[in-house]
């Protein structure tokens, strides 16, 4: 017989503190004929285990969520304790809130010359809905004095997701079907009276002059993707894939969306050239407004979204051989729940972020709780990390920055190398 496990005999006898998952798995048969192909049979398999998530002490899936004092007690556990970690294999995880830049927001910096460009607008897009990893977007000026046998003057250009070379800017308008400069010009500068703006685009609108419908600019782009030698139907397919999936997924990935995105495409140029023109500051890295934390949910979700890919390829494989050798498919065997349970657990024991030893793993994400005083938990369950390099002597991140003001503590940051990157909250702030 089952009895719940609670965290005091997790911590005690070295276990996991989690809590199975389970999904619906529907199966259907296809048989191939000469000309048809008709369902034989449909099966559904319910609550079927694919994992253990470990479960946030305190959190609403656990145990002592709204519990009073006095069962606390008798629970073995401290009514002052907050919870707000993870217990692994018996020991006390936190995982560390790490600061990024902020996703769909349009950054505008000027380039230090001499260098090719002379400003660079980027947006790291993520649409709200999916927790897949954003898709940047680079708009960039060329230097008037551009380096040598390159072409110079101030045209515009564009960086699109899964495009090797980089694309004029008309030329992604008039791919997204917007013809006329006229059109064109209306989606950057709102008024057409701003003659200094309209200067700037004169290059970029002459540049792109060969190319004066959609079809041809759909052309242009699918040449400079990764598909190679197939037919121009296929290469303007797949233009329209890119822009319609992977450019700007947050203002939407649907089928007609084309005038939403031509607009923030425009806003992009129109704040670039707002910076060109100087009647804009360049954007401030290191504000905290252009700031974000991921806390627990957005990391275990990105790495949870990681396993299942895992997964589901094993399944995959595991159903193509039973396929090829004309067994039956078992689902016991086609689902290795320990993918995701070890999966899980190998990150927050170890603090890797990511599969073992792949690259992109960031270190030290999951920490074991300081337990030498009761306010040494507190702090270590509100400290922040700035994902930089430790070696780089950038004195820019670490200073405390005016904005920092009632949201990071001044004064609570380690000495030596990760001074300034390594942050705490404020008392009273809440995220």
């Amino acid at each position: 017989e089952t009895a719940s496990l609670f965290p005091k005999a997790a911590r005690l006898r070295n276990l996991t503190y989690s809590s199975p998952l389970y999904v619906d798995v529907t199966k259907r048969v296809v048989k191939r004929g000469h000309d048809c192909e008709e369902v034989t049979e449909t099966q559904e398999f319910t609550k079927v285990f694919i994992g253990k998530v470990p479960i946030m002490l305190r959190s609403s899936y656990c145990c002592l969520y709204q519990t009073s004092e006095k069962d606390l007690t008798e629970l073995g556990e401290c009514p002052f304790d907050q919870g707000g970690y993870f217990i692994i294999n018996g020991s006390e995880k936190v995982l560390i809130a790490q600061e990024k830049m902020s996703t769909n927001h349009v950054y505008v910096f000027k380039k230090r010359q001499p260098n090719k460009y002379a400003f660079v607008a980027e947006v790291r897009s993520m649409a709200e809905s999916q927790n897949r990893p954003p898709s940047g977007m680079f708009v960039r000026m060329l230097s008037t004095t551009s380096a040598k046998g390159g072409s110079s003057g101030q045209y515009i250009r564009a960086t699109l997701p899964y495009i090797r070379t980089e694309i004029p800017i008309v030329v992604v308008f008039r791919a997204l079907g917007f013809v006329a400069d006229k059109d064109i010009l209306e989606h950057i500068c709102y008024e057409f009276s701003d003659i200094q703006m309209m200067d700037l685009l004169r290059p970029s609108l002459e540049e792109a002059f060969v190319i004066q419908n959609q079809q041809v600019a759909l052309d242009y782009i699918g040449k400079r993707g990764s598909t190679v030698g197939v037919t121009r139907d296929k290469r303007i397919r797949y233009a329209k894939e890119i822009l319609q999936r992977e450019m700007l997924p947050h203002v939407g990935t649907g089928e007609y969306c084309e005038t939403k995105k031509a607009y923030y495409f425009g806003y992009i140029i129109h704040r670039l050239l707002l910076c060109v023109l100087g009647r804009r500051p360049e954007d401030d890295r290191d504000h905290y407004a252009n700031k974000r934390l991921d806390l627990a949910g957005p990391l275990l979700g990105g790495l949870f979204r990681m396993l299942f890919r895992k997964l589901t390829r094993d399944v995959r494989s595991y159903v193509q051989k039973c396929v090829d050798n004309g067994k039956d498919v078992n689902l016991q065997f086609a689902i290795k729940a320990k993918s995701i349970t070890s999966g899980l657990k190998y990150s927050l024991a170890t603090g890797n972020w990511g599969q073992a030893n792949a690259a992109g793993t960031r270190a030290g994400v999951s920490q074991v709780l300081n337990r030498l005083t009761f306010a040494s938990t507190l702090s270590h369950l509100r400290r922040l990390n700035s994902p930089i390099g430790r070696e780089g002597k950038l004195a820019k991140p670490r200073q405390l920055h005016n904005s920092h003001w009632g949201m990071m503590c001044p004064a609570e940051t380690p000495e030596g190398q990760a001074c300034g990157l390594v942050k705490n909250l404020a008392l009273m702030v809440y995220i």
